[in-house]
């Protein structure tokens, strides 16, 4: 296969090859730096001319820098293979005239004279040479190729040398390589070879496109993924060899040596100490090489500095400009990996100590100081990591600053109150990516802290949104709110209620608590806020106060909370759980619509976040398709790490699963929440997860689906968890009991969720609730709860919820032969599909049901599918269905073929989702 752009080189080399099957000599030189692909040329020249028959015969060598010390080495490898098959006729007629002074180079060919040391001279032996290459290229053309001629001993170059100057007169093409920036291309014989050169080849290194080629031909899984390609290019500049290191890196399995590393070694090891020296100074320099840095690192001169940066930019080990740079990320790790942890050390202080000493920024000193073993040798090192913290977090990086923490605590001793600090510190820094190592470290500094006041106000520097956690209640069990001062204990307050909400004594107190404060509680202050925001939180969970007066007090908290992700950290998660539930939709979508345009700084998870919460707003006022972008982007910027990620952040996606049945993000969430990982989890988590199980397996395993409801309610129960816009386990429980036959179970459930929905008062849960009593109820109840509930529907702003009602009223009057049934049917299409969401009504092409018409999805089924997507929704299998109708199991097949093309859906799985929704199974047997 030919080289990945190497097209036109190539091209050269096989043209001279082939001139030289015409009787034309030349001399080619191969050219380039380090890694470029020149012996890969070599190679593809020899199996191009190898596979010509009738083309001149190919001789070639590989010269070695550990052979240099033997005479004619070259010569040798070139010749003696030829030589030894020879036959005695060709060797003698070969060997010839002034060739027989070379003879004795070979002992294995027929008439070797022997060997004695001092007996034979080298001028007489290189002319003895040329004769030989021409006796034997008058027998056949010959394509004599050479790698790494700058490694060869002095005798081959010498008879090379002489060959050159007579190549016009021989059949003979000269194909050498020669590598830049070793000191072997100075010496006169190759600088002669060069001069008398017809073509002179330079490999260029290859483009982006010629990395993704290069992967292919090795086939590489991943060279199909363009990001990956320009990565690879990227980091080895689309040098071979530098690629070649780049894809092992990302294979940890391959083992063995690196190539790039065993390469750079032995070239360095011919070069003048300080060309090593000044590499590896600017490896561990970095961005911020600079001449007289390396001066100081290297303790050589301006002058050989110098000289040594031009030798590593021959080799094209340094790319081209000023200061110097590697020509690929990829160098730089490979001669760091190839110092010592002695070198590497050394290096390191002394930078951070240059840098320190010039005044360089913190974070410079740090990225020093990182790599430096504890304990740190000057007592100004830990300080300036502290300060290097500072200012990574500053700039919106905590992660980095973290690591400066991390290290700075090394120094310290085991125990003390620096070290506690110093942990708070670390605490607060990790909150904003990584909350369980933030309350895990905090933990650790509340024991180390002196005083109780100073153990109690450490603990409400932690935000607010981190006491969600399960894991932070043994923080906020560690203090007492009389330790603290009179804000501290407000905020200290508010963090032991919300890590205790799953105790229903508790959750009752905060509704008592809310209700002390009065009409109007203070929000004067962030203590204020925060706790009228957890009280509120608890309200909301046990439907403790009605959903108008928490509408209206976070409404008010909203307009106080400054309008930014960052917020995320604070009061605002559980403001936006509590503001929706209550049906206060619009205050909420604006809050966070003015967030989303704030300038995005800082770790991706609160932007998350923020943009979580606006998918499940979309996703609750049936903006489907929005809603599940908007999913997947805020899936994307946590990087799928779900495990780290904000309760609130997870509930939304969760909240978009549902309403939007994404299929595949519902998968994705519940992957990641296996048994175990579910049992870890808080029960906001918990109960969000259960219900989405339930969802999704409500059509293929109803009776599955209804027990993981029903743990749903039950652990909601013992918490005290009993709002019913929040987690409408009663609403799925009744369904599916109702789909089962249990019409008596349906119905107490049922009539249990509209006592709490009335209570609590928001509009979606009570018209919710509604719609599925009336699919329990006879006749004109039937009609009444419907006809309420789509009144609700309409007040509260929900288009799936009014879609779903409609259906319900369409089918009724249907029923009844009302002719306004059409009328519902119609709207209710022309919403779902506004909202994203046509498997709603089961519509399908025109043909089914005729232009400008409308009917429920049952309309185009016949009275025989109808029956058998009856019993299908009440999750009987085919053979099951074909005993209860008496029928052959493939004509139950045909009949459920028939009603999916009909329904324009895919099979069992929507069943559901079209018949259920239109009036929670209306048409299905009970």
């Amino acid at each position: 296969m030919a080289l990945p752009e190497r097209e036109t080189d190539l091209r050269l080399l096989l043209g001279a090859v082939a001139a030289a099957g015409t009787g034309e000599g030349s001399v080619t030189v191969v050219t380039g730096q380090l890694g470029v692909g020149k012996t890969a040329l070599l190679k593809e020249v020899l199996r191009a001319a190898e596979a010509d028959r009738d083309g001149p015969r190919v001789l070639t060598a590989v010269a070695s820098r550990t052979e240099q010390d033997f005479d004619f080495g070259i010569a040798c490898q070139v010749l003696e293979p030829l030589v030894a098959e020879a036959d005695e006729r060709a060797a003698d007629r070969w060997f010839a005239g002034p060739a027989a002074a070379a003879r004795w180079l070979f002992p294995g060919a027929p008439g070797w004279p022997g060997w004695e040391p001092g007996e034979h001279n080298d001028v007489l032996t290189t002319h003895g040479l040329v004769g030989l290459l021409a006796a034997i290229s008058a027998d056949r053309p010959l394509a004599v190729l050479v790698d790494d001629l700058h490694v060869a001993d002095r005798q081959s170059l010498t008879w090379l040398r002489q060959c050159a100057r007579r190549i016009h007169d021989l059949p003979c093409a000269l194909v050498v390589t020669v590598r830049e920036g070793d000191p072997g291309p100075d010496r006169p014989a190759i600088r002669e070879l060069w001069e008398l050169a017809k073509t002179r080849v330079r490999p260029a290194n290859l483009s982006e496109a010629g990395v993704g080629a290069v992967l292919r031909a090795a086939a590489d899984s991943r060279a199909s993924d363009a990001g990956f390609v320009a990565a690879c290019h990227a980091a080895s500049a689309g040098n071979p060899l530098y690629l070649t290191e780049v894809v092992r890196g990302g294979h940890p399995h391959r083992a063995g040596p690196s190539v790039l590393q065993e390469r750079l070694a032995a070239q360095f090891a011919v070069l003048a100490p300080q060309v090593r020296d000044c590499a590896r100074a600017i490896a561990v320099l970095g961005e911020d090489v600079r001449p007289w840095l390396v001066e100081h690192l290297t303790g050589a001169d301006s002058v050989a500095v110098a000289e040594a940066v031009r030798a590593l930019s021959r080799l094209g080990i340094l790319g081209p400009g000023c200061p110097a740079r590697f020509a690929a990320p990829v160098v730089r790790t490979a001669i760091e990996a190839s110092m010592t942890a002695q070198e590497d050390l050394r290096l390191r202080v002394r930078a951070a100590t240059v840098f320190h000493e010039a005044g360089f920024a913190a974070e410079t000193v740090a990225a020093q100081l990182l790599e430096v073993p504890a304990p740190s040798p000057s007592p100004w090192m830990p300080e300036e990591l502290r300060t290097a913290a500072d200012a990574a977090t500053r700039r919106g990086d905590p992660e980095t600053a973290a690591r400066y923490l991390r290290r700075a605590l090394l120094d310290l001793p085991p125990d003390g109150p620096e070290r506690g600090w110093r942990l708070v510190d670390l605490a607060l820094t990790e909150a904003a990516f990584d909350v369980s190592a933030a309350i895990r470290h905090l933990t650790q500094a509340i024991g180390l802290l002196p005083s109780p006041r100073e153990r109690a106000e450490a603990v409400t520097l932690l935000p607010l949104s981190a006491f969600l956690r399960p894991e932070a209640a043994v923080l906020a069990g560690r203090v007492r709110p009389e330790d603290a001062g009179a804000q501290a204990k407000l905020r200290l307050e508010a963090r032991i209620r919300l890590t205790r909400c799953e105790d229903p004594v508790l959750l009752a107190g905060a509704v008592d608590r809310l209700r002390e404060l009065g009409p109007e509680p203070p929000i004067g202050t962030l203590a204020e806020r925060e706790l009228l925001a957890v009280l509120l939180h608890a309200a909301t969970l046990s439907a403790g106060l009605p959903a108008r007066a928490v509408a209206e007090l976070t409404d008010r908290l909203l307009r106080c909370a400054p309008a930014s992700s960052a917020e995320f950290a604070g009061t605002a998660p559980l403001l936006i759980i509590s503001a929706l539930a209550a049906g206060a939709v619009g205050p909420t979508s604006a809050w966070l619509e003015s967030a989303a345009g704030e300038p995005v700084r800082g770790r991706p998870a609160r932007p998350a976040s923020l943009i979580a919460a606006r998918a499940a707003v979309l996703a609750q006022t049936g903006q489907l398709t929005r809603a599940r972008s908007m999913a997947w982007e805020a899936h994307e910027l946590i990087g799928g790490n779900l495990g780290e990620a904000p309760e609130s952040l997870v509930m939304a996606l969760v909240a978009v699963a549902v309403i939007t049945r994404d299929e595949r993000l519902a998968a994705t969430l519940l992957e990641h929440y296996d048994e175990q990982a579910l049992g870890r989890a808080g029960l906001h988590i918990r109960a969000a997860l259960l219900m989405l199980r339930g969802a999704t397996a409500a059509v293929e395993d109803p009776r599955g689906a209804l027990a993981r409801f029903l743990d749903c309610g039950a652990a909601l129960h013992r918490a005290g968890w009993r709002n019913p816009a929040l987690f409408p386990w009663r609403t799925w429980s009744a369904w599916l009991q109702r789909r089962l036959g249990d019409r008596v179970s349906a119905g107490e459930l049922i009539d249990d969720e509209v006592r709490w929905a009335r209570r609590w008062g928001a509009r979606v849960a009570i018209g919710r609730a509604l719609r599925i009593k009336a699919s329990l109820a006879p006749g004109a109840e039937a009609d009444r709860l419907v006809a309420e509930s789509i009144g609700i529907a309409r007040a509260s702003g929900d288009r799936l919820e009014l879609v779903r009602a409609l259906l319900a009223e369409g089918a009724l009057l249907r029923e009844g032969g009302d002719a306004r049934a059409d009328e519902r049917f119609r709207e209710a299409y022309r919403l779902a599909e506004g909202c994203g969401a046509p498997w709603l009504t089961g519509r399908t092409a025109e043909e089914t049901t005729g232009p400008g018409t409308a009917a429920g999805p049952s309309a185009a089924l016949s009275e025989a599918e109808g029956r058998v997507v009856g019993f299908a929704l009440d999750g009987l299998t085919n053979g099951e269905i074909a005993a209860e109708i008496n029928v052959s199991r493939r004509a139950v097949e045909k009949h459920l073929t028939n009603c999916y093309r009909k329904l324009g859906i895919s099979g069992r799985a929507e069943l559901a989702e079209v018949f259920g929704a239109w009036g929670f199974g209306a048409r299905s047997s009970a």
